[in-house]
């Protein structure tokens, strides 16, 4: 169990620390956008990690098919929530996608990079 909550906190906190940089690199600078985007992942990051410790398989390609599937559903969850709190401003889509698309690359590096023998 102790496992699990640091798995889920340096989860979520990388995660906000990485799709933070993406958001102020694509230009969202004001604070309440950036308060949104931690609510959100707040929400989304523990669910999709427990959802992913909670299955059987985590190694091989069935491992990587599910981690895809929780992905895709966290970028449209995201982006809808961001679709519904910041309207068209700028594109909720692409900054969901680019936000949790450059923060699994991350975590994809720093997991090949703690367990590579």
């Amino acid at each position: 169990m102790q496992i699990w909550i640091k798995t889920l906190f340096l989860s979520l906190v990388l995660t906000w620390i990485i799709e933070t940089l993406v958001f102020l690199g694509m230009g969202i600078r004001k604070r309440k956008d950036l308060l949104l985007l931690f609510f959100i992942n707040l929400f989304t990051n523990p669910m999709a990690v427990t959802i992913y410790q909670l299955q059987p398989v985590h190694s091989g390609f069935m491992s990587w098919i599910i981690q895809i599937f929780l992905e895709i559903f966290v970028v449209l969850i995201e982006g809808i929530l961001l679709y519904k709190c910041m309207g068209k401003r700028k594109n909720p889509w692409l900054l969901s996608l680019a936000a949790n698309g450059v923060s699994y690359l991350c975590g994809a590096v720093y997991t090949v990079a703690l367990y590579w023998k």
